[in-house]
């Protein structure tokens, strides 16, 4: 008899409604794990980091993939794992713990954007199969993926209906951006417009690839193909909210993203899109509102608010409280995990509301 791996990690990304498919998965494309466990069987992976939305699939698989422990949402274990893919710090502590020798992450990355994030930027993880549902990573700098496999995978969508072979190759393509390998993502855009162009699936996910790579007018124009076919394409619109705000046409962003906003009131993606974009149009008391929601959300998530925290302080000292700036700007230094340029840029904004609101000599010398 078969003996497959026994996980003994399982990390939910989200709670509660936000598990499952994913927020953006295609109909057509119900969650499908078992590729995927295939790989992981392969690589030998004995202890396994897995991202929120497999949990109910893992959990139906019986305990040869799940250890007992981790098989309720009330093992305080499970709730302590639960916020790592929302906190690289968090990670990398369990990492350190358990020892992962593989990650599976699946459904949409959006759900797992901050450790996606780390992952791209610290390189020690190899991606070594891409899906339509899923991402597997090993342990190691190189990847493990080739370009014959990620198109041997989609040959296997070969005599499926046009639409679903095409939101296929297209939720690959987003994961490929996603993880940042912007040539892989690129070749399988081309196939997926090659196999049904006007899908706004295929639209909005080369639209991502277009903003991943700076091409902030394709973006736009990819956005609005989706958005002929399907007019309330939530993707095609915030790419195209998106692709606005790095064109400058903050008034038009303004309006998309507040209507999106509106529908996901609790997004934090959207809200930080929207609390940019309210900077640019002035309305920097909605901005506020905005960055201290969204500090909110990260700390009752126990994820790092730096990022929050700079921004926060440049919009209360545009609106003259300098003193809470400060506050803000101190609280995001203090922070080891803010990057070096956003610390740079931190630090001479600190100094500059210093010069204003405090005399001279009261800012402390020890403050780096």
């Amino acid at each position: 008899m078969r003996v497959l791996p026994r996980v003994t990690a399982v990390v939910l990304a989200l709670w509660g409604a936000g598990c499952g498919t994913g927020g953006r998965m295609e109909p057509d494309l119900p969650m499908e794990l078992s590729p995927s466990l295939a790989r992981v069987e392969a690589l030998g992976g004995r202890v396994v980091y897995f991202n929120g939305a497999a949990f109910p699939m893992l959990v139906k698989l019986g305990p040869s993939w799940l250890a007992a422990e981790d098989r309720s949402l009330g093992s305080e274990r499970v709730k302590s794992l639960a916020q790592a893919a929302l906190n690289p710090k968090l990670f990398r502590q369990l990492d350190r713990q358990e020892r992962f020798d593989v990650l599976l992450l699946a459904g949409d990355p959006v759900q797992f954007r901050p450790l996606m994030e780390h992952l791209n930027r610290t390189r020690d993880w190899g991606l070594d199969r891409v899906d339509p549902w899923c991402m597997v990573f090993k342990r190691g700098s190189e990847d493990g993926i080739s370009k014959e496999s990620l198109w041997g995978v989609v040959r296997e969508w070969e005599g499926r209906p046009r639409a679903v072979r095409a939101a296929a190759v297209a939720a690959m393509a987003e994961r490929l951006v996603a993880a940042s390998r912007l040539d892989a993502a690129g070749e399988l855009v081309e196939e997926a417009k090659r196999v049904d162009a006007g899908n706004p699936a295929v639209c909005a996910v080369e639209g991502w690839y277009r903003l991943a790579r700076g091409e902030w007018k394709q973006a736009v124009a990819a956005a609005d193909r989706g958005l002929k076919a399907n007019r309330r394409h939530r993707p095609s619109l915030s790419v195209k909210a998106q692709g606005l705000y790095f064109l400058r046409n903050y008034l038009a962003a303004y309006d998309l993203s507040r209507e999106l906003l509106e529908e996901s009131p609790e997004d934090p993606v959207m809200l930080f899109t929207h609390a940019k974009i309210a900077h640019e149009v002035k309305s920097l008391k909605e901005e506020i509102e905005i960055l201290e929601k969204l500090i909110a959300i990260a700390t009752r998530e126990k994820r790092s608010t730096s990022w929050y925290e700079v921004y926060l302080g440049q919009a209360l000292a545009s609106t003259g409280r300098g003193e809470e700036a400060l506050e803000s700007f101190e609280r995001a230094l203090a922070d080891p995990e803010l990057p070096p340029d956003q610390r740079d840029f931190a630090k001479s904004a600190r100094a500059k509301v210093a010069l204003k609101v405090r005399p001279s000599g009261e800012e402390s010398a020890g403050k780096k």
